[in-house]
Order: C-alpha cells, then sequence, then structure tokens
C-alpha cells in the first residue's frame, strides 16, 4: 500500500480509537449519593453554550455559582486532524451546555477537571463564609482588590496550568478574549491589583 493512502487510514484508526475511549463518570467522581446533587463550583463563562471553552474565556454570559446541574455524557469528537473531549450537561430549566475539553490547554485530565468545576457542596454552603459585597460581586462576574483567592476562583475559575502552572504564585492569568488576558496579582492570599496585559 502507498505510503500517502496510509496517512488517512491511520487518522481515521486514531480517531475511532480515541472516540471509544472510556466516558468519565460524574457520579463515581464524587461518589454521589442517592439523592445528591451537583453544583457548578464557580462561574463558567461562554458565549456559545454548545461550544464552551476549558479555558473559562470571560465573554458573554456565565453559568452562575452553585448552578445545579444535570450531567448527560462525556465523549469524544473529531476536530482537524485530532479530537477534542466533550463535557455536556443541562440545568434544571432544561438549558443544554457542552464544554469542549482539552487536556493540553488545562494541562490536566478530564476526570480533574471535572472534579474541581462542579461539586457537591450546595451554593449556600460553598459560599458561607464570603461577605455578602463579595458574594455580590461573584454573582457579577467581577474580581477587585480585597478579594482573597477563594473569592477569586469563584468568580473566574482556576486559572489555567498554562499560563499560571503554581496556584501559589503571586499573579494569576486568565484569558479576557482569545487573545487578550488580564492579570490578577496577589499580597498573600489578598487581591492587590488588576491589569490588562494587553493594555501594557
Amino acid at each position: 500500500m502507498p505510503r500517502r493512502s496510509l496517512l488517512p487510514l491511520l487518522a481515521g484508526i486514531f480517531l475511532l480509537a480515541a472516540g471509544c475511549a472510556d466516558p468519565v463518570v460524574f457520579s463515581e467522581i464524587f461518589q454521589q449519593q442517592e439523592g445528591q446533587k451537583i453544583y457548578t463550583a464557580y462561574n463558567i463563562w461562554y458565549t456559545d453554550p454548545d461550544a464552551i471553552s476549558c479555558l473559562n474565556i470571560q465573554q458573554g454570559s456565565f453559568i452562575p455559582i452553585g448552578t445545579e446541574i444535570i450531567p448527560e455524557e462525556t465523549t469524544s469528537a473529531p476536530f482537524g486532524l485530532g479530537f477534542y473531549e466533550r463535557i455536556r450537561f443541562r440545568d434544571t430549566a432544561g438549558r443544554e451546555y457542552t464544554i469542549r475539553f482539552d487536556s493540553g490547554y488545562r494541562l490536566t485530565s478530564m476526570r480533574d477537571y471535572i472534579g474541581y468545576t462542579f461539586t457537591t457542596t450546595p451554593p449556600e454552603e460553598l459560599l458561607k463564609d464570603v461577605p455578602e459585597q463579595n458574594r455580590l460581586r461573584i454573582s457579577r462576574g467581577e474580581v477587585v482588590p480585597g478579594m482573597n483567592r477563594r473569592e477569586v476562583t469563584f468568580a473566574y475559575g482556576p486559572p489555567p496550568l498554562c499560563r499560571t502552572p503554581d496556584l501559589r504564585n503571586e499573579s494569576w492569568i486568565y484569558w479576557l478574549t482569545q487573545t487578550e488576558t488580564v492579570r490578577v496579582v496577589f499580597r498573600g492570599d489578598i487581591v492587590r491589583n488588576i491589569f490588562n496585559i494587553n493594555n501594557q
């Protein structure tokens, strides 16, 4: 068989194998008890509910922290010559969402990503130690000086490890758009300043 004709065949085998990978099961990750609910652990930003970036790019709307969700499936899908993984779920109002997960961007497995993106802790317990003023800011997707690291995570999500490899760093980097980023600078546990890096 000519070498040129092997390439499409190998690509097809790769995609088939990727699509047949074992799905990640929410209930197994959380050791979910009967009747126990699953919620978003932070604000999940999106412009297209069917193609939410796992980088949590801060454009458009967001699914608020503490939103009860019903998992639907985790799958792999062809994309160019490779594939991406999908996490599909809906809220209790029936709105459907799909996160496009790429382990190369998050530098973590899908299982771990689901483990910190969702939670079985109810929102009233998750946010019980957050001052009312900062709860309001989180509900608007805002981060301001004076907030702590946990509150920043609730509003923006954990920073992608590809730009912030250590959460003990004095600054965390987030995407505002696919080409623009923002830096949240800490002094100890508290936000000192926020910089739009693209305006520097």
